[in-house]
């Protein structure tokens, strides 16, 4: 029987440089664990550039990039509660029980010292079960968001009932920008309703 060793018991002292001494992607997967081991790792100051994130009809890909142009790449598929990440030839994949895959994401923020998403992408999907239910509870806790950007989609998108219009009223208000793809044809609205949101409100 193996038994746990209480890395986080150990005294500040001896607890650092063991941190310091571990392989990036292990300080990553040691972050997401618990907000203690996640304080201890913000310590070591794994400042990231930026953060980008894609949502997909089954997972969130996220993006984080560093000075050393290196990137974290993961992968949290919301229909099988599976998580990949990829740091140069390094891979580790997890299944997190029963928390969303989703839940890794604000932690890798916190850990990596990024205060905002610079991309938040949604790219085309099933116009009729988009998949988006399963990624409410992230949008409602990103704190800021630098660019808003919907690819490739149709104006069925843009109506009352649209699945996106929905998640769009959660995101719009942390958002400094919106892009909308030149493939899709533009509702015809004013431009300065949809940026203030007025088209994301409910009537």
């Amino acid at each position: 029987m193996t038994t746990a060793f209480p890395l986080l018991r150990l005294p500040y002292l001896v607890l650092m440089p063991i941190l310091e001494q571990m392989e990036f992607m292990e300080r990553i997967a040691l972050s997401v664990l618990s907000k203690r081991a996640r304080t201890f790792v913000k310590l070591l100051k794994m400042k990231c550039n930026y953060i980008n994130l894609k949502l997909k009809d089954d997972r969130v890909e996220m993006k984080v990039f560093f000075d050393n142009s290196e990137e974290l790449n993961v992968d949290m598929y919301t229909n099988r509660f599976k998580v990949d990440l990829r740091y140069g030839k390094d891979y580790i994949s997890w299944w997190p029980g029963s928390l969303p895959p989703t839940d890794n994401v604000l932690p890798i923020m916190d850990v990596t010292h990024c205060k905002s998403i610079k991309k938040l992408i949604f790219p085309k999907v099933s116009e009729y079960n988009p998949g988006y239910n399963a990624l409410v509870p992230l949008l409602t806790k990103l704190p800021k968001i630098d660019e808003l950007i919907v690819e490739h989609t149709s104006l069925y998108y843009f109506s009352p009932d649209s699945p996106l219009l929905k998640v769009l009223r959660i995101v719009l208000p942390v958002s400094s920008a919106v892009t909308i793809s030149d493939h899709v044809r533009k509702p015809k609205i004013p431009s300065e309703k949809f940026f203030k949101g007025e088209i994301l409100t409910p009537v």
